[in-house]
């Protein structure tokens, strides 16, 4: 009667934190920001984005991954995290945290370089955000994309990524982790501030419903074993 009563508890428990982070927002990729490098468009990557809020249009997010291909039109859907809940140790969506954070870091550089008008600076984040997730763009882009500047700016990120979101730098920075299964493999995005329509979660929750569910299955297990 106890193991039914814990088992009980543990699921309900379970269905409540599911009910939160199982949730996942509509993305469309509508469209880019007009700027090439390298043959490849880089900041801004224009989105709908449909959650919980309502819908949002022509939201700009940075890409993170390189090595991941979508088109215009295509969508999918994706949980929000918050940058600032993203632990270093951890690993999401096959990345880790310590990525997600110097990323953060490097977004949010984006900002000043749009204000200025200076388009190589931008190119130049954008591949430095691609090369933290996916260090082998170095070999293809050498003196074009990931040129100097892009190499120095990730290690500014790599030296004040971490320091930075320990003072709390990154608390509007929002990371959108694909969910669900597709014919490809959708890109990570990253966007400052958050959409009105999104409700992001902190990576916590996420880890606890997990663990809930282990707790469920090895309780399962030693009552039939037993």
């Amino acid at each position: 009667m106890r193991f039914k009563s814990a088992v009980a508890f543990l699921t309900l428990s379970l269905v409540c934190v599911l009910s939160r982070v199982s949730f996942a927002d509509n993305l469309t990729l509508s469209g880019v920001g007009g700027q090439s490098t390298d043959g490849v468009y880089v900041y801004p990557y224009l989105f709908t984005i449909t959650g919980p809020g309502g819908t949002d249009t022509l939201v700009d997010m940075s890409c993170l991954n390189f090595d991941r291909e979508v088109s215009i039109g295509q969508s999918w859907t994706a949980n929000p995290i918050d940058v600032a809940t993203i632990s270093s140790s951890s690993t999401i969506d096959g990345e880790s945290g310590t990525a997600f954070i110097e990323d953060a870091y490097l977004y949010n550089q984006y900002a000043a370089a749009a204000t200025a008008g200076d388009t190589q600076q931008i190119s130049d984040l954008q591949f430095a955000i691609w090369y933290i997730m996916d260090p082998a763009i170095n070999a293809g882009n050498t003196g074009g994309g990931y040129d100097a500047n892009a190499a120095y700016l990730v290690q500014q990120a790599q030296t004040s990524a971490l320091p930075d979101q320990a003072a709390g730098d990154f608390a509007n920075d929002i990371a959108f982790i694909p969910s669900g299964t597709y014919s490809g493999e959708p890109q990570i995005f990253m966007t400052d501030p958050p959409p009105s329509a999104v409700a992001p979660e902190p990576t916590s929750l996420v880890l606890l419903g997990t663990g809930l569910l282990g707790a469920v299955a090895l309780m399962r297990r030693k009552r039939t074993q037993g």
